[in-house]
């Protein structure tokens, strides 16, 4: 435990407040690498009392929930190290709980994982994603849901049979992003697009790296939204993303309803790929295929 909470204070004075590469990711929002948006005064800049009660609600021990996940999602006997280089990127204020963008950013030695899972600890679906990798992978993007405050954890396998967790404490100025609609009917007009579009859009990063930024038109429907007579709306979200190119696998996506209506995927390679192809399926079982069109 000396050892968890070392890492922590370590990390108040290296990390950085603008994420910088990542500003494409959503416009408008402004991510950050700090421990925490602040509990104690959720629109001011985290201080050192705001920090301190980070560490205590995100030391597992001092979690409801951190025995059964690591259990039920990493495995019965899996064994754990909370450390400082897998860090989650996320904003510092949730005022959009619909649609949250978040980057996990990945050390070099872990680049060659077996497995990311991300962890949403007090959503009604914890699991976000389950991501195994064919090539390497620097960084992984997202935008989820957030039903409530919750540390939000990413468990990265490594080939050592370790989960390296990074950790954020993340508060949420209006609560409800998985129980309500992600669109209010009475203030704005809501459109459905054409449930399974893919558009996919590769950008050249520096040293002839690569990112790759998909988006998929899905409800993402969680079951737990009512419609306006009542009724809960059944859940309806895609589970699986595949994305090859011409040489071969990239990466295999388990994904769940905790992920944004029209979720958006964001993937950064260390090389570029070729002719980049998605093949998606959903809980209903419908399969969605996409080329790269470069448009979103």
């Amino acid at each position: 435990m000396y050892k968890f909470y070392l890492i922590i204070v370590f990390l108040f004075y290296s990390f950085i407040v603008n994420a910088g590469p990542f500003s494409d990711f959503k416009a408008g929002a402004e991510l950050s690498e700090e421990l925490t948006s602040s509990p104690t005064e959720r629109r001011n800049t985290p201080n050192s009392d705001s920090l301190e009660q980070a560490l205590l609600v995100l030391d597992p021990q001092n979690s409801d929930m951190w025995d059964y996940l690591q259990i039920s999602l990493l495995g019965e006997n899996s064994k754990v190290s909370f450390v400082e280089d897998v860090k989650v990127i996320m904003q510092d204020h949730i005022e959009e709980p619909h649609e949250v963008p978040l980057i996990v950013k990945l050390p070099n030695r872990l680049h060659n994982f077996q497995k990311l899972i991300l962890i949403i600890e007090n959503n009604p679906i914890q699991q976000v994603i389950a991501l195994t990798p064919f090539k390497p992978i620097e960084a992984l993007g997202m935008n989820v849901r957030l039903e409530d405050d919750s540390p939000v954890r990413a468990a990265i396998l490594d080939n050592y049979g370790v989960w390296n967790i990074g950790s954020k404490m993340v508060f949420v100025s209006s609560p409800g992003g998985c129980s309500s609609p992600s669109c209010d009917p009475t203030v704005e007009v809501c459109e459905q697009g054409v449930v399974g579009k893919i558009a996919v859009k590769q950008y050249e990063r520096e040293g002839e790296a690569e990112r790759i930024k998909l988006k998929i038109t899905h409800p993402m429907e969680t079951g737990f939204v009512m419609n306006v007579d009542g009724d809960l709306i059944p859940e309806y979200y895609v589970n699986r993303i595949h994305v090859d190119d011409i040489n071969g696998p990239i990466a295999d996506i388990a994904t769940y309803a905790a992920l944004s209506s029209d979720p958006v995927i964001l993937l950064d390679l260390p090389e570029k790929g070729q002719s980049i192809r998605v093949h998606v399926k959903d809980s209903q079982g419908l399969e969605f295929f996409s080329y790269n069109n470069n448009s979103m």
